[in-house]
Parts: structure tokens; C-alpha cells; sequence
């Protein structure tokens, strides 16, 4: 516990939720402890959801990273996050006509990466859950085909558009990794 919070700039006594000092007028993003020398937030032990939202509205992808990374709740906003990015993405590269399995596989991939232990696993095994999504729906839309007319309707370049997809989705799952 945090017995004496103050500001970075004066070492005057601040709130333990402070932003700015009431002495000196300066902003900061955690006050210090003076035991420690430490900020309030680690001294804590981790991040608040407000440090995530900071890291958001400035575009810090290592903030958004190390936010989400000391949040119990991480790898389920990773899932939520992946399942809307295929939500919005995977219908431009799945075929016609699959709305409800197309909704199945999101809801799916977003599954999957929430119930990993960390939020690097959760974006690993996540992305290429859906990277591997458009290819279960071309699959799905092919099966369907021969099932209901007995001939295999596609050719292919159908899968020109989930082999883009894939390539995409891999790229930046690595990308991330990397930082």
C-alpha cells in the first residue's frame, strides 16, 4: 500500500489518483510513492482500466500492449477485439450466403482467444484461428454445393481471396509479436 503519494516535480503530497499536482500546477501520468521512489501504479502492482483507455486515444501501441498484458481480463479483450475485426472483415473475402455460419466462425475465433492464459497466446492462437476462418467457410460453401447438387460448384480461385486474408491476418499477428 502506497502511504505517501506525491507529485514527480515538487514532492508535495498529492492524491494517490492524481494527474496534475495542486502545488506546482504540473501534469503526471502516477504520483510517487515516497517510501519507494516507485509510481503509485506499479507500487500497486498493475494498470488500470484507464491506462488501457490512455493507450488507446494516443495511439501507444506498447501502452495498449502493457495495459492489456496486466489486465486479468486481457486475453477475453484480445477475444472481443479479434471477433470484431472478423466481423467486419471476413465477409469481403467469404463466400455469398453464409451469414450464420459466418457468424458462428467469429463468435468462434473470438472463443478461442479468450480462453487463453495470456494475451500473447490469445493473439497467437486467435489470429490464426482467423487467419483459418474464410478457408472453413469456402470449405462450408463448397460442402453445401455437393450436398445439395451433388457437383463441387467452385473452382480454385476461390480461395485467391481467404489465401490473401490469411496473409494479411499472419503478417500482422507477427507484427505484433515483434514489438
Amino acid at each position: 500500500m502506497t502511504a505517501d503519494p506525491r507529485c514527480p516535480h515538487c514532492s508535495e503530497k498529492v492524491s494517490a489518483t492524481a494527474t496534475w499536482c495542486m502545488h506546482c500546477g504540473r501534469d503526471f501520468d502516477s504520483p510517487v510513492d515516497a517510501g519507494t521512489g516507485t509510481t503509485v501504479l506499479d507500487a500497486g502492482g498493475g494498470r488500470t482500466a484507464s491506462d488501457l483507455e490512455t493507450a488507446l486515444n494516443a495511439g501507444d501501441v506498447d501502452g495498449i500492449r502493457a495495459a492489456l498484458s496486466r489486465s486479468d481480463s486481457g486475453p477475453t479483450l484480445v477475444g472481443v477485439g479479434l471477433a470484431a475485426i472478423g466481423l467486419f472483415t471476413l465477409p469481403l473475402v467469404s463466400p455469398p450466403g453464409l451469414t450464420l455460419a459466418s457468424l458462428l466462425v467469429v463468435a468462434g475465433v473470438g472463443a478461442v482467444a479468450a480462453t487463453k492464459a495470456t494475451v500473447d497466446a490469445a493473439i497467437r492462437t486467435g489470429g490464426k484461428a482467423l487467419a483459418f476462418a474464410p478457408f472453413l467457410l469456402v470449405f462450408l460453401d463448397v460442402l453445401l454445393g455437393y450436398l445439395l447438387s451433388g457437383a463441387v460448384v467452385a473452382g480454385p480461385t476461390v480461395l485467391l481471396g481467404p489465401a490473401v486474408y490469411a496473409g494479411v491476418v499472419t503478417y500482422a499477428v507477427r507484427l505484433y509479436r515483434r514489438r
